[in-house]
């Protein structure tokens, strides 16, 4: 039964006190914290064109979809958190990032952030 604890430990480090921990691991372009960190890379030549905000919003969609498959629980607004060269030299990186909790500790699931809040505007 102690190989299975330990098992649980690993899988699930905000059970032992280590929300950070959990997030980090489950956030493949980096955390910040609680933040989930997601990164997107377009062309420099196409950004920012028109309908940025738009493609800020479906940006911010994705973001909080990413965070849930991934076993987080995202809470409130997605920020834009800057837009920086890629090392390729045609590209920019669009960062963003959103508070969230981890679904193994997460005791009132149903104030999380869905995609159709951050459409709707309800985030």
């Amino acid at each position: 039964m102690a190989a299975a604890r330990k098992t649980t430990s690993k899988q699930f480090p905000a059970k032992d006190g280590e929300p950070e921990a959990e997030v980090d691991k489950r956030s493949t372009d980096g955390s910040e914290g609680t933040h989930h960190v997601k990164e997107f890379v377009v062309l420099t030549a196409n950004w920012p064109g028109t309908g940025e905000e738009t493609a800020h919003e479906a940006n911010g969609a994705a973001v909080v979809n990413e965070a849930i498959q991934r076993g987080l629980h995202p809470r409130g607004d997605v920020s834009f958190d800057g837009a920086t060269d890629h090392d390729d030299g045609v590209s920019t990186v669009l960062t963003y990032s959103v508070q969230t909790v981890p679904a193994s500790v997460d005791h009132t699931p149903q104030d999380t952030t869905t995609p159709r809040d951050v459409v709707e505007g309800e985030a």
